[in-house]
């Protein structure tokens, strides 16, 4: 009878520990996939059918991976964003059954789905401060490699590094196929890396932003020049919060805004774009030196979106609809919506918008969160400056304003990161089991 209990209890104990090398197995490739996709998410092209691209592959294989570690863990599932995201995908649907391209509508709508999951695949992979340092590590790493492989290309003349194009002048894109998508990577990177402080040693740091900045503006994008601003501002006052409260960052906020009123009645903005616009550098020249031309097509487009609007359906009238619409109407300046806030509304129509905001609020409120709570369970050693991550959220959105960045893979990857921290690193859920 004795033997026979051994018997069983070692069994199940050789049960048990096979179980829990399964899920370290499991684990641990999930985390190295998803590193790998992180580190990959820069290279976008060439595009194939369905502007499905080579950084999509590795995408996929981290799914199946995080899949199989969820399968074999037991690990609790959150999804963040989804009722947002629901709301904005049906919105869509419904939009391309009115509108005149459905067969791009069905695919945006996958496409969406796909970056939700992908969202949802990276948030609960971090539920883990550990797994957290390691995809963060990836990202920081992996961006300044792809800064120096950017430098690398410019210095020998190869366009498959800097992305440089006849229509597109000397501006670079780095593997995004768009200067501004590879500007708003740029920007990000630099926030994680002021986020985690890493590498750690402050000189290697100093490099990497110089580089990181440098990369930025050799793609010649202003709306990534705004979002460095935009984002540089809000890091700073939300850290003054952090560390001193409310009133110093109602001080701090008043210092900011005092300057930037100086600066802008000392300098004037014309002046900047002329001389520009006359510059020796060309990235200079295709980048600042165009912003006249480039807010004159916005307002031209601005124009002829809101009569689109005026004419268009109730449910709007699908995804990538804008530029077939314009082309239909034979409109003096043919392009997509340029602005993922109307484009929600002008192809999504509003149930699709009312999903955007839903969106907006979420990062929002998350981000904020993550800064007012104190973090803990090892979070708070990973993430050292939590306020830079808000400010990377904050710096995107307003870049949403002149430019459709939703669609890109590695901003979903920056609002995981954001739900992970709220959802398992703030001290009020210490309790909690990853």
């Amino acid at each position: 009878m004795i033997d026979t209990l051994a018997t069983r209890s070692s069994t199940t104990a050789v049960r048990v520990a096979l179980g829990e090398f399964r899920a370290l197995a499991g684990e641990r490739a999930a985390v190295g996939a998803t590193a790998a996709a992180i580190a990959m998410s820069p290279l976008l092209v060439p595009h194939g059918l369905s502007n499905l691209a080579p950084a999509d592959a590795f995408i996929t294989l981290a799914l199946a991976t995080s899949l199989l570690w969820v399968g074999m863990s037991g690990h609790r599932l959150r999804f963040p964003y989804g009722i947002a995201m629901a709301l904005f995908m049906v919105g869509g649907a419904l939009g391309a059954l009115a509108g005149p391209v459905p067969e791009s509508g069905i695919i945006a709508f996958l496409q969406d789905f796909i970056l939700l999951v992908w969202c949802w695949a990276v948030a609960n992979l971090c539920s883990s401060s550990e797994r957290l340092r390691t995809l963060l590590a990836a990202w920081v790493y992996s961006s300044i490699v792809w800064a120096v492989l950017l430098f690398v290309g410019l210095a020998v003349g190869s366009s498959v590094l800097t992305g440089q194009t006849t229509s597109e002048g000397s501006r670079t894109a780095l593997t995004f196929g768009d200067p501004s998508f590879s500007a708003n990577y740029y920007f990000v990177s630099i926030m994680i890396i002021w986020a985690t402080g890493r590498p750690r040693h402050f000189g290697a740091r100093i490099a990497a932003y110089a580089l990181l900045i440098a990369a930025l503006l050799s793609a010649g994008s202003n709306s990534g020049i705004v979002s460095l601003a935009v984002g540089t501002m809000v890091a700073v006052v939300a850290g003054v919060y952090r560390r001193r409260g409310g009133v110093a960052a109602v001080t701090a906020l008043a210092f900011v805004l005092l300057a930037a009123f100086l600066l802008s009645a000392k300098v004037s903005l014309q002046g900047i774009q002329e001389a520009a616009h006359e510059s020796r550098y060309g990235f200079i020249r295709d980048g600042v030196g165009r912003s006249d031309a480039s807010e004159g097509q916005r307002a031209t487009l601005l124009a002829e979106s809101i009569r689109l609007y005026e004419t268009g359906g109730p449910l709007g009238q699908g995804p990538v609809s804008t530029k077939t619409r314009l082309d239909h109407d034979m409109a003096p300046f043919v392009k997509e919506a340029h602005d993922d806030y109307l484009a929600a509304l002008l192809e999504r129509g509003p149930l699709g918008f009312i999903g955007l905001l839903l969106l907006v609020s979420a990062l929002l409120a998350k981000g904020i969160s993550i800064v007012r709570t104190p973090l803990s369970r090892g979070y708070e050693t990973v993430v050292l400056h939590p306020h830079a991550l808000l400010a990377a959220v904050i710096g995107s959105l307003v870049s949403f304003t002149v430019y459709e960045l939703l669609h890109l893979r590695h901003l979903w990857v920056l609002f995981a990161f954001v739900a992970a921290i709220y959802l398992w690193g703030r001290e009020s859920r210490a309790g909690q089991a990853p």
